[in-house]
């Protein structure tokens, strides 16, 4: 079998060395060998290692982070379970008439404008968002302060989502306000 020019000339070139150079090549060419093992595939795998590494602290952080979002989105979903179970079935509870009942124990029914129900909001079919838009003019706020308290503290649980207050301009101790108050009830199933 005859060797191609590259090979005869690499093969003479052999010939050509000492014992001792041929030793000195071949430790070089094992030591060159090593060298590019080393640093093509050892050294980025314990680089990788140690980065790795220095990760751990910060995952185990991120995992009791996430514990604890977890036990708190628990104890708030059990909450609102708790809230929906206590919410009034449909049609129970009204909100306008509770408004009135409150205007008048508070002595401020007559300075009511308009008491103007919005449409109703459904959250995820579970239960329904009941606006109501109340306008209250010529009050101090010695009296809308009470009424505006007992509709906050109300059991039905009621929320006043916007208030608007502004002073009249013929007499600066009243003012007129308006604010939406929601209700909610669960929707029939």
């Amino acid at each position: 079998m005859e060797k191609s020019g590259f090979l005869r000339r690499i093969d003479q070139f052999l010939i050509r060395l000492s014992t001792r150079e041929k030793w000195m090549l071949g430790g070089g060419s094992i030591i060159a060998l090593f060298l590019i093992l080393y640093f093509s595939l050892v050294d980025p795998t314990l680089q990788r290692m140690a980065q790795l590494d220095s990760l751990i602290p910060r995952k185990e952080r991120d995992l009791q982070e996430l514990l604890r979002l977890k036990q708190k989105f628990q104890e708030v979903s059990k909450e609102i379970r708790a809230i929906e179970k206590q919410l009034p079935e449909e049609s129970r509870f009204s909100p306008l008439s509770f408004l009135e009942e409150n205007a008048a124990k508070n002595k401020i029914k007559g300075n009511i404008a308009f008491i103007r129900p919005l449409a109703a909001q459904e959250h995820k079919s579970q239960y329904r968002e009941v606006p109501v838009e109340v306008k209250v003019e010529r009050v101090t706020l010695a009296q809308i302060i009470p009424f505006l308290a007992a509709l906050e503290n109300s059991t039905n649980r009621l929320r006043i989502k916007r208030l608007s207050m502004k002073t009249r301009f013929s007499n600066p101790d009243l003012m007129d306000v308006t604010f939406m108050v929601l209700s909610y009830e669960k929707v029939a199933s």
